[in-house]
């Protein structure tokens, strides 16, 4: 009997473990695979590769840190043209000073007094700088002078990324419209790119940039160059806000190997070139309080916009020589090419210098004035100050006639058409007086006019 309970509850036991499942963790899943990024290798020559062939240097930096090693590395080719140092006013022993000598007029004077500000020998503040430089030029030639921008900060754009404000000059000023003067051909040589030309789905669609909107010459003046490299690096207090004399040290030195061997031969005035050249042919990017972010929302290199050959300038003063210096920079299209994909470079390119940039720069001296719209505008080109007779010196013996004054005299001449004669015989006696007033007293003279 007890055998047949013991069996019967190993039986019941039996089935109840049967039907009842076992409760086990559930099967450890297969670990996932990690997608593989994908690593591509830098053609020979492009900016990648230039970082991998210097791997121990810092290169991907802002043009403002930028040494001579950079303007080596981008092919960066300098040549330094003869001094443009004619015409000049001839003077005959013996002569007469000239008209502009006895009574300059207030062209004159303006010029002479901006001029002699540029070169002081301490250094001024960038606004009057800029400012006396945008009269200079406004004043020589106005038409494509005459819209200035002020305080330009321009856009790089590096393998499908945009960083900001990256590059900034003091003055800048853009090609003038067809409309405005004929004579400009190189602006209607520039390839310009419409803003919506990367890809329509991908990028919101913008009217094309108008012809004044694109850079032709900026300025930045040397001292003021020096002294935003001086003032570059900040220096940290030490304990208890004390001086922190080893890290100000730290810092001249790094000030120091910032300022090039030629100071002529800027690696900065290749980072203008480069941004001035790249704004003709990217649009602008989308307003983000981020320094830098992708050109394509989707990411990714976009693709490439037509680049052409271009030609821009860049003025900047010698205080020390009393110069003017004017870069000619010839941008190629495979130097944009190799920023726009920095991992490609050009076909059958076994030297940096073949798609680098040329840069052509020439001293102007600005003593005397007169002549120095002339040299000036050899230095520059006739493609961006137009056609002029460089033979005839321009003296600035009377100063150009505003149009509302010119339009009051017509206003005023009937009336004086339709007077007598007795009343204007009742005014000639004090009108001469004055005459006489005006003739009486000593000369003004103007230094360095001839």
């Amino acid at each position: 009997m007890a055998t047949s309970r013991s069996s019967s509850s190993q039986a019941l036991s039996v089935s109840s473990s049967d039907s009842t499942p076992a409760t086990s963790q559930p099967p450890a899943s297969p670990p996932k695979q990690r997608r593989r990024r994908r690593i591509y290798r830098p053609k020979k020559n492009s900016l990648y590769d230039l970082f991998h062939q210097h791997a121990g240097t810092s290169l991907f930096l802002r043009p403002i840190c930028w040494v001579d090693l950079h303007a080596q590395l981008l092919g960066a080719q300098w040549e330094e043209l003869p001094t443009c140092d004619t015409p000049k006013p001839t003077t005959i022993p013996g002569s007469p000073p000239s008209q502009g000598h006895m009574k300059p007029s207030a062209t004159i004077i303006t010029l002479s007094d901006s001029l002699t500000q540029i070169l002081l020998p301490d250094p001024m503040h960038p606004i009057l700088c800029t400012n006396a430089i945008k009269t200079i030029l406004a004043t020589l030639w106005p038409e494509p002078f005459g819209k200035p921008q002020y305080v330009p900060e321009l856009h790089l754009y590096f393998g499908g990324r945009v960083y900001r404000d990256s590059v900034r000059a003091q003055i800048m000023w853009n090609f003038p419209s067809d409309g405005t003067k004929s004579s400009y051909s190189s602006f209607r040589s520039v390839s310009t790119r419409p803003a919506d030309s990367f890809n329509p789905s991908t990028l919101p669609s913008t009217p094309s940039p108008t012809p004044a909107s694109l850079p032709m010459m900026c300025y930045i003046g040397k001292s003021q160059l020096a002294t935003i490299r001086r003032n570059l690096f900040r220096v940290a207090p030490g304990p208890g806000r004390s001086w922190n004399e080893p890290v100000s040290r730290l810092q001249q030195l790094r000030q120091r190997q910032l300022v090039p061997a030629n100071t002529d031969q800027d690696a900065y005035f290749v980072g203008i070139f480069l941004a001035m050249a790249q704004k003709h042919y990217y649009p602008a990017p989308h307003a983000s309080l981020r320094r830098d972010s992708p050109i394509n929302p989707k990411g990714g290199i976009p693709p490439s916009p037509n680049f052409q050959d271009i030609t821009l300038r860049i003025l900047t003063h010698d205080t020390d020589t009393s110069d003017f210096i004017v870069y000619t920079g010839y941008i190629t299209k495979a130097f944009l090419e190799k920023f726009h994909n920095p991992f490609d470079a050009s076909p059958n390119d076994d030297d940096a210098a073949e798609s680098g940039i040329r840069i052509e720069y020439a001293r102007v001296p600005i003593w005397p004035i007169l002549g120095l719209r002339e040299r000036l505008g050899k230095a520059l080109g006739h493609d961006v100050v137009g056609q002029f007779d460089v033979d005839h010196i321009e003296t600035w013996e009377k100063d150009p006639e505003n149009k509302e004054t010119s339009k009051r005299k017509r206003e005023v001449l009937p009336e004086v058409l339709s007077g007598s004669y007795e009343e204007d015989s009742d005014d000639e006696p004090a009108l001469s007086a004055k005459k006489r007033c005006l003739s009486e007293g000593s000369p003004l003279g103007v230094a360095g006019f001839s």
